[in-house]
């Protein structure tokens, strides 16, 4: 396919998908269904919405982001390609996740199983073997044969010494960003530069949270918790990081970041909160980009991006009807002036 074609057919696909996304409006007007009116609205049994049902509900949901992105996938080749399969394998790093709290809780391999996501043939993380394996650690020497082959070895040596999940979690979103980070810094132009836009935030936002509480909430020294930091980001460089790490309260730290940050959070200085104007502002960057670069790998990237918040939203939603969540409560942990979402790997 010449590249006029594959933009035109890309852009043709996001035309068609974007027209389905459910904005802010259509979300709120889902918390104003009954649960029988809701369940319908998904496809789902009225007055079935138990565990399982939900749990199943929350696969199907992600599963179809990961379909849509296989469709968007299709044409692309070299590093534009290269960039959405890595983008993609945030699901081999929940799968990974699932595997190691699995084997750690002493799960059977079925109900370990059901919690994984199957995943699109353009990724290779083969699960079989790694659900017969015996421990934790055959898991990790088993990932030899696998992309993350390198940080198996590592993961081996350190969970040899201190068996922290915790640790392993963060080795494995970081390699997966910086993975990221990589793909993006290979494309050529204006595809590089759009992109860092947006990734380089999304890098910022999971340094930033993540060392904080590394730092403040868990009392990681500071070494140890820039050694798990991630290249690539918009705004803070290793450099604000290392002065971020060395102040001895939350606040001092806050008042290292550069001015652009700071105008974001406010005068902020809890985590959930600054992690909400972070998300707030990339989902406004991916809207502004989707609407307007002209680079469509971005424009792609972008739909992905908010289509996967929209997704998170709606499991929100459903769970919230399920465990009869007063809807004020819902409605304060989602949505402000603008929508916010919790998130795992994004």
């Amino acid at each position: 396919m010449s590249r006029v074609a594959e933009q035109a057919y890309l852009r043709t696909r996001l035309a068609i998908l974007n027209a389905r996304r459910r904005r802010a409006p259509q979300l709120q007007a889902l918390m104003e269904l009954d649960n029988d009116e809701l369940a319908a609205e998904f496809g789902l049994e009225p007055g079935q919405l138990d565990e399982n049902a939900l749990d199943l509900f929350e696969q199907s949901q992600l599963q179809t982001w990961l379909n849509e992105l296989n469709s968007l996938l299709r044409p692309l080749n070299g590093a534009d390609r290269a960039v959405l399969v890595q983008w993609a394998r945030r699901y081999e790093v929940l799968n990974l996740k699932a595997l190691v709290r699995g084997k750690l809780s002493g799960l059977s391999r079925s109900e370990i199983e059901s919690s994984l996501f199957v995943l699109p043939g353009f990724l290779h993380l083969d699960h079989e073997p790694l659900l017969n394996t015996d421990d934790v650690m055959d898991l990790l020497r088993r990932l030899k044969d696998t992309p993350y082959r390198e940080l198996g070895r590592m993961a081996m040596r350190r969970f040899a010494e201190q068996q922290d999940p915790f640790l392993l979690d963060a080795s494995l979103d970081q390699q997966f960003y910086s993975g990221l980070s990589n793909c993006v810094a290979r494309l050529s132009e204006p595809d590089r530069t759009a992109m860092r836009n947006l990734v380089g935030r999304m890098v910022d936002r999971h340094n930033l949270i993540w060392l904080l509480r590394y730092r403040h909430n868990y009392q990681l020294q500071p070494a140890e918790v820039l050694y798990l930091s991630i290249s690539g980001g918009l705004q803070l460089t290793r450099e604000h990081l290392r002065q971020i790490l060395q102040m001895p309260t939350l606040v001092e730290s806050l008042e290292r970041l550069p001015p652009g940050m700071q105008r974001l959070i406010g005068n902020s200085a809890n985590l959930v909160e600054i992690r909400d104007a972070l998300v707030n502002d990339l989902q406004h960057q991916a809207e502004l980009s989707l609407r307007s670069t002209q680079s469509v790998l971005t424009s792609v990237f972008a739909y992905l991006l908010l289509r996967y918040y929209e997704i998170k939203t709606t499991n929100a939603i459903v769970q919230a009807r399920f465990t009869r969540l007063p809807d004020e409560l819902l409605r304060d942990a989602l949505f402000g002036d603008t929508l916010t979402v919790s998130e795992e790997v994004a």
